[in-house]
């Protein structure tokens, strides 16, 4: 028995040290699971670290509009600061309504490079209305940009050439109707104002300035500038052109010098571009909303202008028949000064004469008076 028992300490050992080493194979395989799901993890994370680092350089989004609060910040708008974000957030969701649009890069381009010809001619003020106006403008501009067929250098050409012949038939018409002006001056002035036109569709932000115009377009203006020749002899009277009698029943132009007919054809061919934005570019009703609550604020403010100067010609007029009702007193007072103050030399007589000869004297005179009329007699 004792034997057969020795001889099964070394059985249960040899099943202890095959426990032992299933056990520690176990281990081992989790150790190993966990150092791989440890691995997986790591690898995981340095993927999403990485792509998370490689975001933070800006995108064309971020750099446009970092673009358009530099060109802000270099002619500073009269508005707070909650004003310009706002602003800045009008750009930032027309463009991300669009970011699908074909060729984006290209169109935030324009965007970046135009805003700036843009924000310098824009008159910035500190009323509430007209940022609103601003704001729909940019918006307008910005969804036109990004929803409108993307041109090509053909394109722009063609539209060069629309404006160069627009341009050129509206100098003609003014020549025409004011034969006295100095060719010259006249084409120095479309020209000036056609290298502009040229400027705007490089960069062609505002929408008459991005794609050609139709042929039936092209005819519309010409007819347009036909029918502004009115409008034309406004411009002129107002700049200081007049007629003149010379004689009987002549009637000349009064001269214009050449700073005023330079004037003349800007204003005339301003008159016509405003033309093309009604044909061309219709505004959106956003747009013509904000104007119509601009122009209701301006409205307003001209209003409560007139009756603060009612007021104070009311109160003025108030003040000048209170001074004048002051001066009657006083004159009033200063006239009646003597008789109160200055006493007649009767009175004073009186006040110096006892009482009892003043009671004789009203009765028919004094003793002295008596005597002398007995004596004569």
């Amino acid at each position: 028995m004792a034997t057969r028992q020795m001889g099964g300490i070394p059985t249960q050992l040899n099943g202890i040290e095959r426990s032992v080493t299933s056990f520690e194979g176990r281990l081992t395989m989790v150790y190993r699971q966990h150092t791989l799901r440890r691995a997986f993890v790591i690898a995981i994370l340095s993927v999403i670290v990485g792509e998370a680092m490689g975001s933070a350089e800006p995108t064309l989004l971020e750099k446009t509009l970092a673009a358009v609060r530099a060109y802000m910040a270099s002619s500073p708008a009269p508005w707070p600061d909650a004003w310009q974000r706002e602003y800045v957030d009008t750009i930032r969701q027309a463009i991300t309504a669009h970011q699908a649009a074909p060729e984006c890069a290209a169109r935030l381009d324009i965007l970046r490079t135009g805003f700036q010809l843009y924000w310098e001619g824009l008159k910035k003020g500190q009323d509430r209305s007209l940022f609103e106006v601003h704001q729909a403008q940019i918006r307008w501009y910005t969804e036109h940009l990004m929803g409108t067929e993307f041109p090509g250098q053909d394109e722009r050409q063609k539209l060069r050439d629309q404006y160069r012949d627009l341009w050129d038939h509206a100098t003609g018409s003014l020549l025409t109707q004011f034969p006295f002006l100095d060719p010259n001056t006249v084409l120095r002035a479309k020209a000036d104002h056609l290298s502009e036109c040229y400027r705007k569709i490089e960069a062609p932000l505002l929408p008459i300035f991005l794609r050609a115009f139709s042929a039936a377009q092209v005819e519309q203006l010409e007819q347009r500038c036909h029918d502004l020749r009115y409008a034309r002899v406004d411009l002129w009277r107002l700049l200081g052109g007049d007629s003149k009698k010379s004689g009987e029943g002549n009637r000349d132009p009064q001269p214009l010098d050449p700073q005023q007919q330079y004037l003349l054809t800007q204003r005339c061919l301003v008159q016509l571009q405003g033309q093309i934005w009604v044909i061309v570019a219709p505004a959106p009703d956003y747009y013509r909303k904000a104007m119509g609550n601009q122009m209701l604020a301006q409205r307003r403010l001209l209003q409560t202008s007139s009756q603060a100067r009612n007021q104070e010609r009311r109160l003025e007029q108030e003040r000048k028949v209170l001074q004048t009702e002051h001066l009657s007193f006083l004159l009033a007072a200063l006239l009646e000064t003597p008789q109160v103050f200055v006493e007649s030399p009767s009175i004073q007589a009186q006040k110096e004469t006892p009482l009892e000869q003043q009671n004789s004297t009203t009765n028919g005179g004094d003793t002295y008076e008596l005597r002398e009329v007995s004596s004569e007699q």
